[in-house]
């Protein structure tokens, strides 16, 4: 099969060729790649040093068609439309059991990177992902796909699982405030998208570019209010602007920031009693004290990734009105065009919400399709 591999932690740029096409263990599938999402995080944990195993293919987001399966594996799977959910875990500790995937000891994604202290007797076995004409995986990772969900939007269902997790441990109330910041990324595009959904009245969509912005607030203009900052401006000028979209403050912030002070110089925008919700992985002191979360009865909540049913949450959501999503995907590209992609994914020379990439002849599939 063609893929695209990291060879070491030394050498982080795609090597595009033939490889052996993976066979499918007892109770394993073999799915057929049809769309794999591209994100920018899976690069930052690369560069960190925090995939441990090589040769690996990336791409934890995957979606395709279950092609063949293991000898203990459900032979009616073959032919569907699948999604890969990639998380890994034990599926039966305290956290498996109880909505809380990404806490198991054995937590891992599939094409990304190690998180518990015993994942890797799991990720050694499926660390590859998506970026590949075939991926291997757990039969019970696997989420057959409503009719009305394109591959590509398949492939993007984990981003929206996420801003499920963080819309839920936010708990607005009906007609809420919610900020959002880095708004003009995949993972605060698509919270917006779902905020509707949770009862939220005003969005306060937070970046740093303003032309960039004013293509989020065209998603929902009656909803969504933009604010452009940098990070030398002063608390007080965010504050104001956030306060002017709703003067008794945000019932909530969701915060993607990935570094920078910007969660800070907003705080004084939140309402008494509200919360905090950072999925950012921000490596940045909260420079406040912490008397100011206490006096204002603010909670401050973190989170790394949806569950598993926050994406099959996610997935009804996007099949009753798919045409809605997948405006969101902004940009597509090859397999063999996978280093081009990884650049300007890192570079953002060009707004971009989400990105996949297809197997090369499922893109002319595609381009067919829509013609």
């Amino acid at each position: 099969m063609f893929a695209a591999q990291i060879l070491s932690a030394s050498e982080k740029e795609f090597v595009l060729g033939d490889i052996d096409t993976p066979r499918p263990g007892p109770e394993d599938v073999l799915v057929e790649i049809y769309s794999a999402g591209l994100a920018p995080g899976i690069f930052n944990l690369l560069d960190m040093g925090s995939i441990p195993l090589f040769p690996t293919i990336l791409g934890h987001e995957m979606a395709g068609t279950v092609v063949s399966v293991g000898t203990h594996a459900d032979t009616d799977l073959i032919g569907k439309r699948v999604r890969v959910h990639p998380l890994l875990g034990c599926g039966h500790c305290e956290y498996c059991t109880s909505d809380r995937d990404m806490m198991c000891s054995s937590n891992s994604m599939m094409g990304h990177a190690v998180f518990g202290p015993n994942a890797m007797p799991l990720y050694s076995k499926y660390h590859n992902g998506g970026l590949a004409e075939f991926v291997v995986a757990p039969q019970a990772n696997i989420d057959v796909l409503p009719d009305s969900i394109s591959f590509d939007l398949a492939a993007k269902v984990h981003d929206f699982a996420n801003a499920m997790r963080a819309l839920k441990l936010a708990e607005l109330p009906p007609g809420g405030t919610l900020v959002v910041t880095a708004a003009t990324g995949a993972m605060g595009v698509a919270t917006i998208a779902l905020a509707r959904y949770f009862g939220v009245s005003k969005v306060v969509a937070l970046g740093r570019n303003s032309s960039r912005l004013e293509s989020v607030e065209a998603l929902d203009p009656e909803l969504i209010t933009t604010v452009t900052f940098a990070d030398e401006d002063a608390p007080p000028a965010i504050i104001g602007a956030v306060r002017a979209a709703d003067p008794a403050g945000a019932h909530a912030v969701i915060d993607f920031l990935p570094e920078g002070p910007g969660l800070a110089k907003v705080f004084g925008a939140i309402r008494y009693g509200g919360r905090i919700v950072h999925m950012g992985m921000n490596t940045a002191p909260f420079p406040l004290p912490q008397a100011a979360l206490a006096f204002n009865c603010i909670s401050y909540i973190g989170s790394r990734n949806g569950t598993r049913k926050d994406a099959l949450d996610a997935t009804r959501i996007l099949a009753a009105n798919p045409g809605q999503f997948e405006r969101l995907i902004t940009h597509r590209f090859k397999l063999s065009e996978a280093a081009d992609a990884k650049a300007q994914l890192r570079s953002r020379s060009e707004p971009m919400w989400m990105a996949v990439v297809n197997p090369d002849s499922k893109s002319n599939v595609k381009k067919e399709e829509e013609e």
